[in-house]
């Protein structure tokens, strides 16, 4: 039978000793002796005493941070006073001297001695705790936060808010992901292979220095980001600003970690032989792997809740700063939601359709040469989308119609929406040269100046604009039909006006509120890691079968044409010229036979090269997966709503499918790899 003292539980043991009275006389003291000084300052202002209560304030914040250092110290470590008295010097010291010298010399020199000191500070204490490493990281850290604190202090004081807010966000930062980091160690204390494992590389994360050094640069950079904005942009575009770097920044960053903590981990294991040691336990191949990827999910899940906490904070805490009102607005109305897009279609609905086919067939009859047999579907698509484009160009002397339907939510929500539109001037060589037009909604004028008068719109061509309007202007079955008529004058030098072009799809749409920013946002958090579970699973993957620097080059490539598959796959069909787009596998590989013939036949050989090139972009895209579908970070920017369905495809692609079929073809490469001579 077990001795009931050794089954005890750690916390009762701890209450048994009496080390809890230390610890909690440890923080009473210090609370206390605040307490006191903050009375006694109290009563010295109200004597009229500003400077003696100024110095007694300040008398009893440094004793109070003597009595956190030196009970510490005597309760992991028995330090002498001496260790103590010198921790106490470089701390409080360093910043008398820091103000000293900021009041004396200049500002900037007193930051930096202050900045100095508290660095110091922390190396000491780190220091003094060399004898009891079980209490280094606890000690270190609690002096980090006092260190923090001195600067935090000391840049307020100057009025430097922020470089105050970024210090304070770097600190809170690191001791998030060092409680949560304990956190997650114990969610993975169940004793299994599995978890064994997980625990194992979260502690290889911290080791690793490439790890270390990523994990630093993203702690730091997320609260110092907002110091690099320019305070003269609007509010809205600052915003903006900080969603789409923080947050893509973030992802990327993470994305690296995550590669590189998975191709050094499992490649370190073998080439150091430790993997020997791993696998005689009852720990299979199958259940090493699991282990390795679960611990890099996990540690995932405590970084990107972090970096997304940070980022939120930073968004309010900028969404608050001082603007006007049109820009405060347009912050709630375009930044701080969640909107649905709805694109028009043709006045004509299904008539409009029936003459694309009969234009088609007509173009069809008069040059049958122009629809090859190879090439049919990808011409008809072109000669499509040019008569879409021709749909969305006004000339001079003619209207434009363009239908919204399906509104209905859009009148109950609120009392505004927007039209966003992006207008192109033809015939114009001046960059973002004005356009000039009017709208009509359902056939009333609008906007209606005073004495009936219609006026007209005058925006930049080439850039993107949001016109609020009234949701009365939309009619009882949810739809709303725009009429826009050209209002260009004539430019000098030419006899007539020009024309004005909506690119079809975000050149001219409706939008309109049907969610927060919260939910928008959360969602694109729960996107972002699921990316990064596909990611650590091409890590684990690759790692199974390659050295490191192979392993991590190809995790690379891989991580990196997920996130630009759509921008790639793109690049690679316009430098061949064929550019088919939803075209199906079996119409492009008809379309690039055919196409690759002519060129050989035609001796044409770079082209025909050209072709293959094409083939072989596309076959390693398809291997990779698309995060392309899944950008929510742009949305998220621009206010657009992440739609339910989109996450529920990413938690299927992303979260179950790639990192399944990926797993799989790991674990056959690993069963089949001879350890033993892999690292020789």
């Amino acid at each position: 039978m077990a001795d009931p003292i050794s089954v005890k539980r750690p916390i009762d043991q701890w209450r048994a000793n009496g080390a809890w009275r230390s610890w909690a006389l440890a923080g009473a003291v210090p609370l206390a002796l605040l307490a006191i000084g903050e009375f006694a300052t109290r009563m010295l202002i109200a004597q009229q005493m500003p400077s003696v209560a100024a110095f007694v304030r300040g008398l009893a914040g440094v004793v109070a941070i003597g009595a956190v250092v030196r009970s510490v110290c005597g309760i992991a470590t028995h330090a002498s006073l001496a260790a103590t008295a010198s921790e106490m010097a470089v701390l409080v010291g360093g910043g008398l001297l820091a103000e000293v010298a900021a009041r004396g010399i200049s500002p900037m020199v007193g930051g930096v001695l202050q900045m100095t000191a508290s660095i110091i500070a922390v190396w000491w204490m780190y220091r003094i705790f060399k004898a009891a490493p079980q209490y280094r990281f606890a000690a270190t850290a609690l002096v980090g936060v006092l260190a923090s604190a001195a600067i935090v202090l000391f840049a307020w004081r100057r009025e430097w808010f922020g470089i105050a807010y970024g210090v304070s966000g770097i600190t809170v930062m690191a001791c998030g992901f060092l409680l949560g980091l304990s956190a997650v160690r114990r969610l993975l204390a169940a004793s299994t292979p599995v978890t064994a494992v997980a625990r194992t590389m979260l502690d290889e994360a911290i080791r690793m220095r490439v790890g270390l050094v990523l994990l630093v640069l993203l702690l730091v950079s997320l609260p110092l980001l907002p110091l690099l904005l320019d305070p003269t942009e609007r509010l809205e575009y600052r915003l903006q600003f900080l969603i789409s770097w923080a947050l893509g920044g973030s992802g990327f960053i993470l994305g690296l970690l995550t590669v590189l903590l998975a191709c050094g981990s499992i490649c370190g294991d073998i080439d150091s032989n430790r993997i020997h040691m791993t696998l005689t336990k009852p720990v299979t191949r199958g259940e090493f792997l699991l282990g390795k990827w679960l611990g890099i999910t996990a540690l995932n899940v405590l970084l990107v809740a972090l970096c997304s906490a940070g980022v939120y904070t930073c968004v309010q805490i900028l969404a608050r700063s001082p603007t006007d009102e049109s820009d405060r607005e347009a912050i709630h109305s375009r930044v701080l939601t969640a909107r649905k897009s709805v694109l028009p279609r043709h006045p004509r609905g299904a008539d409009f359709e029936r003459d694309l086919e009969r234009e088609i067939d007509r173009i069809r009859e008069q040059n049958p040469d122009f629809f090859l047999s190879a090439n049919g579907d990808f011409q008809r698509g072109r000669i499509r989308h040019e008569l879409i484009w021709q749909w969305h160009t006004i000339t001079p002397d003619r209207q434009g119609e363009y239908v919204f339907d399906g509104l209905q939510r859009a009148k109950q929500a609120g009392k505004t929406f927007q039209l966003q539109l992006k207008p192109f001037a033809d015939n114009v060589t001046v960059d973002r040269a004005d356009v000039s037009f009017a709208i009509w909604l359902n056939d009333r004028p609008f906007p209606v100046g005073r004495g009936g008068q219609h006026l007209a719109y005058t925006l930049a061509s080439r850039t993107l604009h949001t016109i609020t309007l009234p949701t009365s202007e939309i009619d009882e079955q949810g739809s709303l039909r725009l009429r826009i008529a050209n209002r260009n004058a004539v430019p000098p030098g030419e006899k007539v006006a020009t024309s004005i072009n909506f690119s079809p799809g975000q050149g001219l749409q409706v939008l309109y509120s049907v969610g927060s920013f919260e939910s928008n946002y959360l969602r694109n958090v729960v996107e972002m890691w699921l990316k990064l579970v596909t990611i650590a699973a091409i890590g684990v993957a690759v790692a199974t079968g390659l050295g490191f620097p192979v392993a991590s080059l190809l995790g690379l490539m891989m991580f990196i044409a997920a996130i630009g598959s759509g921008y790639l796959g793109g690049a690679v069909d316009y430098y061949t010229g064929l550019d088919a787009g939803d075209a199906t596998v079996t119409a492009m590989l008809r379309l690039r036979t055919g196409v690759f013939r002519n060129f050989v036949g035609q001796g044409e050989y770079w082209e025909a090269a050209k072709v293959v090139m094409a083939v072989f972009g596309d076959a390693f895209l398809s291997l990779v997966p698309s995060f392309a579908r899944f950008d929510g970070v742009t949305r998220v920017a621009t206010g657009m709503q992440i739609d339910l369905p989109n996450v529920a495809e990413c938690a299927a692609r992303l979260g179950i499918l790639g990192p399944a079929v990926l797993g799989f073809i790991g674990w056959i490469i690993f069963e089949r790899r001879d350890l033993v001579r892999a690292n020789s």
